[in-house]
């Protein structure tokens, strides 16, 4: 057998069969990329493949369709606010007079839009039927009436829970003492929370004694406060939960206009003090009048009044109130709202 002769086919089927590194220059410096010399045989290709890559599918959602009713449903159920300005659809209607508060005669509703100040008012549609009726909104006393009833809320809110810790080794004399805080918070209308509890080093005293120490602190308190539930009781220790016997009510007085002198609100507030309840009185104040000068009036311009007169009104409707009741708290004055705390005077 010719050796040579092998190993020349040999070599040739190995460099048939082997990988060359070929240096490739690239746009961002030199780099080395491998390729074959000569394809293997029988490799398969991406041609090959009769299979082609499956293409991605967008499920279609079927939307149930509304029904005819549900959309009236809908309309139903939302509010829909009233129309205003151009979105009275009706050409002749009546106006709520600013001033008196009476109808005044039919008229074109272009008229009638022209008369209001679209910066500050607007004018709303109140009935359609048996008659169109219209009125005038002024923006700022919505918004100073807005205020009012948050004031009034938030005054009408539950009463404050205070807390009062004794020891059982507290002596009758300075019990007094010590429960002085708890009178002043339940003259205010607050509720009061009272914890008979031992102190580190001190002795307990028998159930015996411990009754009569809470009936003592609860007579001292009597005239101003009672229980309000049931007494919590454990290994040694009482607590005992008191509310302000004086009632308290909250009244909220609005600009009387015209002849009057008085306030919107204030019939309830003369009875409630002489019952010796506590009354706070929330004096919502009229607009004051504009400063600038050379604007065009509005229907607004009559409901305004300066601040001495409505000052001087409030002045004399509390002098007439001191026959039967009186200041206890300082006064709490804010933009367009005064408030006054009185209780009742009792009768000697």
């Amino acid at each position: 057998m010719n050796v040579g002769k092998c190993i020349g086919v040999a070599s040739r089927v190995v460099r048939r069969n082997t990988y060359t590194l070929r240096p490739t220059s690239t746009l961002y410096g030199r780099a080395f990329s491998r390729s074959l010399s000569t394809p293997a045989p029988n490799a398969p290709t991406a041609s090959d493949d009769p299979t082609p890559s499956p293409m991605p599918v967008r499920k279609q959602v079927k939307r149930p369709k509304k029904k005819e009713g549900d959309a009236e449903e809908e309309a139903k159920k939302k509010p829909l606010r009233k129309p205003r300005n151009e979105e009275i659809r009706i050409p002749y209607v009546r106006l709520v007079n600013p001033e008196t508060g009476a109808l005044e005669p039919l008229a074109p509703l272009r008229q009638i839009l022209a008369r209001i100040n679209r910066k500050h008012e607007y004018l709303e549609l109140v009935i359609e039927k048996p008659e169109p009726i219209v009125k005038i909104h002024s923006t700022k006393v919505l918004y100073e009436r807005s205020k009012a009833k948050k004031l009034v809320h938030t005054s009408g809110k539950a009463p404050e829970e205070k807390e009062v810790q004794l020891t059982w080794g507290v002596g009758s004399g300075d019990l007094q003492y010590k429960l002085k805080k708890a009178r002043e918070d339940l003259e205010d209308g607050n509720r009061v929370n009272i914890i008979f509890a031992p102190k580190k080093g001190q002795g307990i005293p028998p159930p015996a004694e411990q009754q009569k120490l809470v009936e003592e602190a609860l007579k001292l308190l009597e005239d101003v406060g009672r229980e309000r539930k049931e007494r919590a009781i454990q290994k040694h220790a009482i607590g005992v939960f008191l509310e302000s016997t004086r009632a308290k009510k909250v009244v909220e007085l609005r600009w009387a206009y015209g002849d009057s002198d008085s306030w919107e609100g204030l019939k309830p507030v003369e009875p409630a003090l002489r019952k010796g309840d506590r009354v706070e009185l929330i004096f919502v104040l009229p607009p004051p009048p504009k400063k600038e000068q050379g604007l065009v009036p509005d229907s607004d311009d009559s409901k305004r009044v300066e601040p001495q007169v409505a000052q001087e009104r409030v002045e004399r409707t509390l002098q007439t109130l001191s026959e039967v009741g009186k200041e206890w708290k300082p006064r709490d004055v804010r933009k367009g709202v005064i408030i006054v705390h009185l209780e009742g005077v009792k009768p000697s």
